[in-house]
């Protein structure tokens, strides 16, 4: 029941077990800065905790302690175009465009290339096709940096010089690893249990 409440790690840490009681199995919560109370005509329990002691909680953000490293596994995404002209006079032509992104996941690590091919047959029996693969790169996540770390052929994208693409590595701030920022600050939170 301890979890639900969203304590920070240290402050469970910090909980006296209560006397009497196996292996910790009941953490002492009453302290001069929180409150415990229980109404039995209502059938609810009711915890009086600071802020302070709260964890940051959003429902559009999962904690770094409960991020994973995903399945190994291998992607293919696809699409496929085609197309015929086929004109009044003169010879029929066929279009074929192909492109998306493969990759494969180990670990932490993320391998990805974008690939491109196209193809054109001309009515007489000639063909040319193209095949190029505008990026490919190996990344992962470093939690503890609140960054993602980009080695291979990638594009800089800056908010002041315009994108342009490079073979080398990056350490960049990925925003999407921040919480968002809170809207204000509550003195106290109340948690409640009703049976």
């Amino acid at each position: 029941m301890v979890a639900m409440l969203g304590l920070k790690d240290k402050i469970i840490h910090g909980l006296k077990p209560v006397t009497g009681i196996p292996d910790g199995q009941c953490l002492e919560l009453r302290s001069a800065d929180s409150q415990v109370r229980y109404s039995a005509e209502k059938q609810r329990l009711t915890f009086i905790i600071p802020q302070a002691w709260m964890r940051y909680q959003d429902p559009d953000w999962v904690p770094p302690s409960r991020w994973s490293d995903g399945v190994t596994a291998g992607l293919l995404d696809y699409s496929l175009m085609a197309s015929r002209y086929m004109p009044q006079q003169g010879e029929t032509s066929d279009s074929y465009s192909l492109y998306g992104t493969a990759g494969f996941n180990l670990g932490p690590w993320r391998l990805r290339s974008d690939y491109q091919y196209s193809r054109l047959d001309s009515g007489h029996g000639a063909s040319q096709s193209d095949f190029y693969l505008p990026q490919t790169y190996l990344f992962r996540a470093l939690p503890s940096l609140r960054s993602k770390l980009t080695l291979g052929q990638t594009y800089l994208s800056s908010a002041i010089f315009d994108s342009f693409r490079f073979a080398g590595l990056t350490l960049a701030s990925d925003e999407r690893m921040l919480p968002p920022s809170p809207a204000g600050i509550c003195p106290e939170n109340q948690r409640y249990c009703e049976q």
